[in-house]
């Protein structure tokens, strides 16, 4: 856990270099704008690529209907609308959607930024492999949500009610549950890093996880069954990677900290040496 002389350096630290760095006193609001610089950075990314991507967002919707298609009887067709302008605003939404997704190195980015002054200088050095690892997991959790999980509960739910109803989804539903699935999954992988990085703040350690891991679990499968659609199948495929997810950050903060007590063993060691000669 982080100790008291160690929560006052971070905070004397945030507040006199300031969020950019600046070697200067930053009063509350100087904070509140370098927050809206931020956000205002991740803003204008996304409404960049959301003009770029409004060009492509019918071959985009087409590509993320394939899924839906595939678990469709062969002829049927697959989207549906009510409304003439349910295909405008669904454009406009996977078009979002693709921005939001490409601009997540620019908002990742922004966000390390944000944080990165209230850190020890030691701590810092983290930069680059936690940016990378965002990145890799947000992308990784939508790839995975697209490829195994949205297919394989399409599947599920279609053919549990084929000898019931015909299917007839509409493509304002179909993108609204793709576009919280993609969230949802691509939030969900960065756990792991979000663990691995209070760990290295000193907020938890490997015990307190280990200890609470029935706790953890639980939640796991509460937020599993609240973001996915109401079937077994797609509550299971977001546990189970999630849960290793999870066992994988446990190991990470272990191996982080024996290197640290050995580093620490080692400067004891070094320093006593100094004293003896």
């Amino acid at each position: 856990m982080t100790s008291e002389p160690q929560l006052k350096y971070r905070t004397q630290n945030f507040l006199e270099t300031g969020l950019l760095g600046n070697p200067k006193m930053m009063s509350i609001w100087e904070h509140i704008g370098e927050l809206r610089s931020r956000l205002i950075n991740c803003l204008v990314a996304i409404i960049v690529l959301f003009i770029v991507t409004m060009i492509f967002a019918s071959d985009i919707l087409r590509f993320l209907k394939q899924p839906l298609t595939d678990a469709l009887p062969a002829g049927a067709p697959s989207l549906h609308y009510t409304n003439p302008i349910d295909v405008f605003f669904v454009t406009m939404k996977v078009a979002f959607l693709a921005a939001l997704v490409g601009a997540c190195p620019v908002w990742l980015y922004q966000l390390w930024k944000f944080i990165e002054p209230g850190l020890y200088p030691e701590e810092r050095r983290y930069a680059f492999p936690f940016l990378t690892a965002s990145i890799g997991l947000f992308v990784i959790g939508v790839t995975f949500c697209f490829e195994i999980m949205l297919p394989l509960a399409l599947k599920f739910l279609l053919s549990y009610g084929a000898d019931v109803a015909t299917p007839m989804i509409t493509v304002t539903d179909y993108v609204s549950l793709v576009t919280l699935l993609f969230l949802a999954f691509g939030f969900a992988f960065e756990t792991p890093l979000i663990l691995v990085l209070l760990a290295v703040l000193g907020v938890i350690d490997d015990k307190t996880l280990t200890e609470n891991r029935k706790i953890i679990i639980i939640g796991i499968l509460i937020f599993a069954a609240i973001v996915t659609p109401p079937d077994p199948i797609s509550q299971i495929i977001l546990a189970i990677p999630m849960y290793l997810l999870f066992e994988g950050a446990v190991i990470v903060i272990r191996y982080l900290a024996k290197r640290k007590q050995r580093f620490k063993e080692q400067e004891q060691k070094e320093q006593a040496s100094e004293v003896t000669l």
